[in-house]
Parts: C-alpha cells; sequence; structure tokens
C-alpha cells in the first residue's frame, strides 16, 4: 500500500455523508431547528448546516455535522450572552453542550454536533456578527465567503488529515486556522497527491508556520493567526519537525 492509499483508506473510514440527501442531514434538521426555536421564540430566523460540514471538511470522528443558528438582527443581548445562553439551554435539555471555539458543541441523537449562533446584519449581504470564546469578543465575518473559497481550493482531504492529526497529537489549532494554513501551504502545489501534499503540510508547520500572518477572507480586518500566541504555534512546529525527522506514516496519522 502506498502512503497515498494508506491515507485515503483513513479518509474513507472518517469519511461522513454530506450529500443533499444525508440521513445524518434529514434525521437531524428537524430536531435541531425545534431545539433552537423553543431557545430563540421569535428571534430565530434559520437553522442550516455549514462549517466543515458544507465545506467538505467534516470528520466522523469529530463533529459530524455542522449547523449555523441566525437570529434577527434586532435580538437582544450581546453575543457572549446569546453564545452562553445556548449552551445553557442544550445543557438543560440533555444535549452534554461544551463550549467550542465559536459553535457549541452538542449530542443529538447520539449525533456530535457542532451549534454556532450569529446575528445577521441590518442590511442584507453585510458581515454576520459572531461570538469567538478564545477572543471573548464578537467577529464580523461573511460565513458563506467561507464555505466557498474552502470548496474552490480543492483541499478537502489534506485539510481531514490534518485535522485527524492534530486531534490524535493533541495540541490546540482552531479548525479555521488550521484550513486556512493547508490552503496557503499547498497554493500552486498540485491536487491529488496527497501524501505529498500532506508532507508539504507538515513542512508548512514546521518552518513558516511561526512567521506567517493569516486572515479572514470574510473580513481582513480579522487576523486568524493571532488567534494562537507564538509558544503555542510553538508547539506545533515542534510536532511537525517531529513527524518529518522519519516517523513512518502510520505513527503521524492512524
Amino acid at each position: 500500500m502506498s502512503p497515498s492509499e494508506y491515507l485515503r483508506s483513513i479518509l474513507s473510514r472518517e469519511a461522513v455523508d454530506a450529500s443533499a440527501g444525508a440521513p445524518i442531514r434529514r434525521d437531524l434538521a428537524a430536531t435541531v431547528e425545534a431545539l433552537c426555536r423553543q431557545w430563540a421564540g421569535r428571534h430565530l430566523i434559520s437553522v442550516d448546516t455549514g462549517g466543515a460540514f458544507e465545506k467538505g471538511m467534516a470528520n466522523r470522528s469529530g463533529s459530524a455535522i455542522d449547523f449555523v443558528v441566525a437570529l434577527s438582527p434586532d435580538t437582544p443581548y450581546t453575543l457572549a450572552q446569546i453564545y452562553e445562553s445556548l449552551h445553557e439551554a442544550l445543557w438543560n435539555a440533555g444535549h452534554n453542550s461544551m463550549r467550542g471555539e465559536v459553535g457549541i458543541g452538542a449530542l443529538i441523537n447520539g449525533v456530535p454536533v457542532d451549534i454556532t449562533p450569529i446575528r445577521l446584519p441590518t442590511r442584507p449581504g453585510g458581515a454576520v456578527e459572531l461570538y469567538c470564546r478564545r477572543l471573548d469578543a464578537s467577529v464580523f465575518t461573511d460565513l458563506n465567503r467561507h464555505i466557498e473559497l474552502a470548496i474552490a481550493s480543492g483541499r478537502a482531504e489534506e485539510v481531514r488529515l490534518i485535522k485527524l492529526w492534530r486531534d490524535q497529537k493533541g495540541f490546540d489549532l482552531p479548525s479555521f486556522y488550521l484550513e486556512l494554513a493547508v490552503t496557503a501551504a499547498l497554493k500552486g502545489e498540485p491536487r491529488g497527491q496527497l501524501a505529498e501534499n500532506v508532507w508539504h503540510v507538515l513542512g508548512f508547520f514546521e518552518k513558516s508556520f511561526l512567521t506567517r500572518a493569516l486572515v479572514d477572507p470574510g473580513n481582513a480586518t480579522n487576523i486568524v493567526s493571532d488567534l494562537l500566541r507564538v509558544s503555542e504555534r510553538q508547539v506545533i512546529a515542534d510536532q511537525a519537525a517531529e513527524c518529518r525527522a522519519g516517523l513512518p506514516w502510520s505513527a503521524i496519522v492512524y
């Protein structure tokens, strides 16, 4: 088995069906919407799938499906209060909720989901507002732009493998930051050469990650690379260097 065949066997094991008729989409959407309607009342505008699920970058062992809960522009309270309120509502409903980077993780019908509350802009087409727990602040961005660019990049396989590498090694790297880093690392590289590309990404983490600034394509004032301190980025660089020092693929990601 070649390195790329080995990596694709892992991707197959971790595959999430995100097709239009996917059972996970059909079975959970109504339940999540009912929970959110009970929580948000008249302020709820919509509940849609989003995030890694719509980007094709989700793994079965992570959050299998992501939902974005859109609230009206006149929804009261700060986004931090809204975020905490959703966490509490899901916890009280018995869904083992946990605070994430921008969303709330929960176990619904036995499936791990991530639910991100956003406040819609007063003008159509404007940036939506969401809460970033790491910054303890509201952030304005374009989530649809994130999805469009992620799909257009054609790097879903590499992103999914690097997410598994992160989770298995146990270091801290926000998923959106990870996606941007992988896309930046592979700019100009051919698609399809999976093992070579993942190796190239690990080289980026080893040699360039400490100093490379990455910005939010949905709002250039958001410096995504500022989410981690230099010491936290150094941990990731060291992990990548260790992998590239001669570890077999079976010890890098599994």
